[in-house]
């Protein structure tokens, strides 16, 4: 209701010509009545040629109004699913990742496309014929009543009936119909899953089992809507049925009446009109009926999603984050994606501005978790993180998020040119601007190189790069925001050890000026971290240098010497573990480091 209150004026437009055009409806056949019964019996041809002018300029009127009540009715429906679409994407856009955690993608794509479409469908044209068929019906109704209501009762006896068939329709449908949703957005997501991971698939030879995976959810979605059909097939000719019984009576009452001269023909011929009239909306109000099912199927499922409440959100009276220094504390923060099983544990964590701090740990130990509480992608469960003594949850999201950068393992890039890539970050940045990130980020030399440079269109995730080329333009876009705060998760893992000698030294004066959380597992880049931070099960068991931490020989010193055998073939030999070359590994180790 509130997005049709939003559009009234063009659906009070609708409303106005839908009147006129079943005022119109109503009266014209009254005029065919007089045609019958007056003219007829006199034979006056220029009475003939009134009524006859008078029907055709009423038709016309007819014509006129439907049409332009036709027209803003489409204004008004193309309206409202404008603004309910909008909505839709504003709220996925606003939700927080425990959102997306818990809600398949598939689904998400199936009630922002099919079922935003099946509110439309009835918005914009079952709306209009229901306010016209309940016009038509009333007006009927009325003059049947005024004419003969005798004739007129008995001819509106299987009414209730055939009311009660249409009930009884929509609501067997509706439950139908919200299954078959569902199972739509199910299949929706496996095929969307599916075309993602489509490299897998073939790697693992696992096309086989894909289709039967796709073909037993698409057998359940096929029943369902055989289900459905069933329904539709039982009901829906019982309406025209019950509806015929109607001009019967007319006739087997109306029939004697007319022979014993107490209803005229004209009469009779006019009122199977109007309740011909009559029986259309009233046929028409199956459809709308099962149509207002559909919709109100899909309204639920979208407007779960237009109503959600993001769980991360700017509470009232957050400020705006003025520009920071970089200065960042984790106070006795604990977390945990289910409330029942703490990922982090009371950690306590600082980083001064300027600051590069290594975060290292076992899968699971809780280093990722640490760098998604910092930008607020998720809330602590209990503690706070400050950056510049403020609180992040007394601050605006999006002021927080401007000054801070992030480089994650995963790299995504848009289906775009790699220019509009990189100035994603900041969509206002001058040429030089994105050269000189490209550059810092080592991914220049390999842009110029491509015929079209930097308008280069990468296909969708950027599949058309390779891993090491979406890293260093992923790079790229995070420096050109020129952030105070730096997070690179394990941002090089995909580039050989020349290209990352390459990167890191490039970013080697930037990260100078800026705080930097660094998830790695490049022993060059620990090594030369201002602060490490070792993790598992969710706390942090040791901290400090990599000088320190190694004269401990503890946590640390465990996981670096592991990390350290693994590297050791691509460093020159040396006497101690702890006697770490200056210089960096020369050769290459393969993608994955």
């Amino acid at each position: 209701m509130a997005y049709i209150l939003r559009n009234w004026t063009w659906l009070t437009f609708s409303l106005v010509c839908l009147v006129v055009s079943a005022a119109v409806s109503l009266y014209t056949p009254l005029l065919s009545r007089d045609v019958i019964d007056n003219v007829m019996g006199r034979k006056d041809f220029g009475l003939v040629v009134s009524l006859v002018i008078q029907i055709l300029a009423f038709t016309a009127i007819q014509a006129f109004f439907r049409y332009v009540g036709r027209y803003a009715n489409a204004c008004f429906g193309l309206k409202v699913i404008y603004g309910i679409r909008n909505d839709a994407y504003a709220s996925l856009q606003k939700q927080s990742f425990a959102f997306y955690d818990k809600t398949q993608t598939g689904q998400l794509i199936s009630r922002t496309t099919t079922d935003v479409e099946r509110i439309r469908g009835f918005v914009e044209y079952q709306t209009s014929a229901l306010v016209s068929s309940a016009l038509l019906l009333g007006g009927a109704l009325m003059v049947t009543l005024s004419m003969n209501r005798r004739l007129a009762l008995l001819s509106f006896t299987p009414i209730p009936l055939i009311l009660l068939v249409i009930y009884r329709y929509g609501r067997n449908i509706r439950l139908v119909i919200n299954i078959s949703r569902e199972q739509y957005g199910t299949l929706t997501s496996v095929l969307h899953e599916n075309l993602m991971g489509i490299r897998v698939v073939r790697a693992f030879g696992m096309e086989a089992f894909e289709e039967q995976k796709f073909h037993s959810i698409n057998r359940r979605y096929y029943y369902t809507n055989m289900i459905a059909a069933r329904i539709r097939a039982l009901y829906r000719p019982l309406s025209p049925f019950l509806m015929g019984l109607i001009p019967i009576i007319i006739y087997w009452y109306g029939g004697p009446e007319v022979v014993g001269g107490r209803l005229t023909f004209g009469e009779l011929y006019v009122f199977g009109h109007y309740v011909a009239m009559l029986l259309r909306p009233m046929s028409m109000l199956g459809f709308i009926w099962a149509g207002y099912q559909e919709m109100a199927a899909a309204g639920e499922r979208i407007f779960e999603v237009i109503d959600a409440v993001p769980e991360v959100k700017d509470k009232p009276g957050a400020v705006k984050l003025p520009p920071i220094s970089g200065h960042v504390k984790f106070e006795n923060v604990s977390f945990g994606y289910d409330k029942d099983r703490p990922i982090l544990k009371a950690v306590n964590l600082e980083a001064k501005p300027g600051e590069t701090v290594a975060l290292l740990g076992p899968t699971g130990s809780g280093k990722s978790t640490i760098i998604r509480l910092l930008p607020r992608f998720y809330d602590v469960t209990s503690g706070r993180i400050t950056v510049d003594e403020y609180d992040v949850r007394d601050v605006r999201l999006q002021s927080l998020r401007k000054q801070i950068g992030i480089v994650a393992q995963e790299t995504f890039l848009f289906a775009m040119t790699i220019k509009d890539n990189i100035a994603y970050s900041k969509p206002n940045a001058t040429m030089d601007e994105i050269v000189q990130a490209a550059k810092i980020a080592k991914a220049h030399d390999f842009i110029t190189e491509f015929p079209d440079g930097y308008k280069t269109v990468v296909g969708e995730r950027g599949v058309t790069l390779s891993g090491g080329q979406q890293q260093r333009i992923a790079i790229a876009r995070a420096l050109l925001m020129n952030p105070k705060i730096l997070i690179l998760d394990d941002s090089t893992s995909s580039v050989d050890v020349d290209t990352e000698y390459e990167i890191q030294q490039a970013l080697s004066a930037l990260l100078k000026d800026r705080t930097t959380f660094v998830i790695t597992q490049r022993v060059s880049t620990i090594r030369h971290a201002d602060k490490i931070a070792v993790l598992e099960h969710g706390e942090i068991v040791e901290e400090g240098t990599h000088e320190s931490l190694m004269a401990k020989k503890g946590a640390y010193y465990r996981i670096y010497q592991t990390l350290y055998e693994t590297q050791q073939p691509v460093v020159a030999p040396e006497a101690s573990v702890t006697q770490q070359p200056e210089q960096y590994p020369t050769a290459k180790t393969g993608e994955g480091g």
